[in-house]
C-alpha cells in the first residue's frame, strides 16, 4: 500500500510539474492621472474615453458631431470652474498633407476656447449629487462647413484644462 501512495504522489507531482509548465503571465500597466481637486468624468461616474471616432457622412462631405454628458467632480463645489482649451483642436492626416480640419467644442451649449469660460458653481453644483455638477454635454465637432476632400484617416487631441476659480 506505501509503494502504492508513493506512485500516487509521483504522478501527482509531474501532472503539477507539466501544468506549471504551460501556465501564463500576463502584465498589466497601470497609471492614473490624479489631481485632487477637480475631474471630468461622464454622467454616470464612469472615465471618459481616451478616444473618440468622428465619423465621416460622404453625402456632405462633414464629420458627424460627437456628444457625451458629463460632470464636473469637484472639491469644493462653492468655488466656480474656470475651463478652457489647452489649444486649438485640429485633425491632422496620418500620412501628411492634406488641409488640417479644424474642431469646435462645447460644454454644457457654450463654446470652449483657448480663453478661460467661468461656469458659475451656483448654476452647476445643484447638490443632488454632493461634490459633482449638473449633467452636461461634452460636444466636438468639425469646426467650419467646409467639406472634406481628402481621404484617408486623421487624428489630433482635444485638451480641455478645468481650474477652480481663485
Amino acid at each position: 500500500m506505501n509503494t502504492l501512495l508513493k506512485k500516487a504522489a509521483l504522478v501527482a507531482a509531474l501532472a503539477t510539474a507539466s501544468l506549471s509548465a504551460h501556465a501564463a503571465e500576463v502584465d498589466i500597466s497601470v497609471w492614473a492621472d490624479v489631481d485632487p481637486t477637480l475631474s471630468l468624468m461622464k454622467a454616470d461616474g464612469t472615465a471618459l474615453d481616451d478616444s473618440v471616432k468622428l465619423s465621416h457622412d460622404a453625402a456632405t462631405g462633414l464629420l458627424i458631431p460627437w456628444s457625451v454628458p458629463v460632470r464636473i467632480h469637484s472639491n469644493d463645489t462653492d468655488k466656480d470652474i474656470e475651463v478652457r482649451l489647452g489649444f486649438d483642436p485640429t485633425l491632422q492626416r496620418d500620412t501628411g498633407g492634406g488641409t488640417p480640419i479644424p474642431l469646435a467644442v462645447s460644454l454644457n451649449g457654450q463654446a470652449l476656447t483657448t480663453t478661460a469660460r467661468t461656469y458659475d458653481a451656483s448654476a452647476i453644483f445643484d447638490g443632488a449629487l454632493p461634490g459633482r455638477s449638473i449633467p452636461m454635454d461634452l460636444r466636438i465637432a468639425q469646426g467650419n462647413s467646409t467639406a472634406i476632400a481628402d481621404a484617408g484617416k486623421y487624428n489630433g487631441i482635444v485638451r480641455v484644462v478645468m481650474l477652480q476659480a481663485p
